[in-house]
């Protein structure tokens, strides 16, 4: 039996070979009977990293291919797939090349759920408060209310798929170029009825979480991909969801250790700074703003605060987020206005928890998929 695990990369000479060695130690370690398989898919890197990952040595065979199609993680998912398929891997692991906290026994939480019959294996991860801003402000509320499975991270980043649930990902329509892609896979495993596990993997850190200090490199570009994709599905299983009934919770395997994830630090007054700006540029002018509707008033008040006295309630944006949803489904452009209050909800969200323990910041944040349920309606 082969079993595959596909390295996603772009610009990451500096953590590739680890990451490789790393992965071919798991299985070898852990799977000694099967035959491994490394897929190294580079996204455009011009820092050397295929050539690096060329040269690094395995005991599991390895290819180096140029991602197929354009820029973005989704395309370079995709040809991970595609050579997977094409080698007829009985399971297949995916991890980010920029990971600096992977370690061997990954290999086995990702793949071994999956050689025992499961489908979907997603990661659950000891993250700080402020790494995950989209999954804890709309990926995580809007997985957990609107398709009724209690995922706590559903674009973790890693995962284990079965071969049968790689051809249906394959086969669909909506299949995102970019990065959408993590989210993609975990609701349409929910939306086809797949088989799910979460498996505990610890802490986790990577290079990017440098640059979430300044959201324009890399947290604003993600959230338009990600957003975007999770608006189209829920246009694609609006269907689905209108059956949605009670709560399915997912198997978790493995303990949570007794660590505590590094801080990310983040400058709120400059992140005040960036949000009146697109506040003023996509906001203030109505026009861009209108379907917002009976909450614009609310917002108005919103730029004019200084760090100290900065609010946006946790009901106004949710209630943003659904009218943006129902706007986006009829064919309007919702997410630039979005992203300028995603960056203010932000804000507000770590004016909310700085003082709190790591349990305590979770516990608030969970809580406010309470909100999302009691607002769900305003999606009929």
């Amino acid at each position: 039996m082969r079993i595959a695990v596909g390295i996603s990369t772009k610009n990451c000479a500096k953590t590739i070979e680890s990451v490789v060695k790393i992965v071919d130690e798991g299985l070898r370690t852990y799977f000694p009977d099967k035959e491994g398989l490394i897929i190294i898919s580079d996204g455009f890197s011009t820092d050397g990293t295929r050539e690096i990952a060329d040269k690094i040595e395995s005991r599991s065979e390895k290819i180096v291919r140029e991602q197929g199609g354009s820029l973005g993680k989704g395309n370079g998912v995709k040809t991970i797939l595609t050579l997977s398929k094409e080698r007829e891997a009985e399971a297949t692991a995916l991890v980010d090349g920029d990971l600096t906290s992977i370690k061997p026994e990954w290999i086995k939480k990702l793949l071994l759920p999956i050689l025992e019959g499961n489908d979907l294996v997603l990661p659950f991860y000891l993250r700080d408060r402020y790494d995950g801003v989209i999954t804890n402000q709309i990926a995580f509320p809007l997985t957990k209310t609107l398709y009724g499975v209690n995922i706590r991270q559903p674009i973790g980043g890693e995962y284990g798929l079965s071969s049968r649930y790689r051809e249906i990902v394959l086969a669909h329509k909506l299949f995102p170029g970019k990065f959408g892609i993590d989210i993609f896979l975990t609701t349409v495993a929910c939306c086809e009825k797949m088989k799910i596990v979460e498996s505990v993997l610890g802490i986790k850190e990577h290079e990017s979480t440098k640059e979430y200090d300044d959201p324009e490199k890399l947290l604003v570009p993600m959230f338009y991909q990600v957003v975007g994709t999770i608006f189209k599905l829920i246009g694609y299983y609006q269907e689905q969801i209108k059956k949605v009934e009670g709560m399915r919770e997912i198997k978790r395997l493995g303990e949570i250790p007794a660590q505590s994830p590094s801080r990310i630090p983040v400058n709120k007054e400059m992140l005040l700074s960036k949000f009146k700006a697109k506040y003023q540029e996509f906001i203030q002018e109505k026009k861009e703003a209108e379907f917002l509707g009976d909450l614009l008033p609310s917002f108005k008040k919103i730029d004019k605060e200084n760090i100290g006295n900065f609010s946006l309630p946790l009901e106004l944006w949710v209630k943003a987020v659904y009218y943006s949803v129902k706007a986006f489904l009829k064919g309007e452009e919702v997410i630039d206005v979005l992203r300028a209050l995603w960056q203010g909800r932000f804000i507000a969200l770590v004016k909310e928890t700085e003082k709190m323990n790591n349990q305590e910041a979770e516990n608030y944040i969970q809580k406010q998929v309470d909100v999302f349920a009691k607002y769900k309606y305003l999606l009929k």
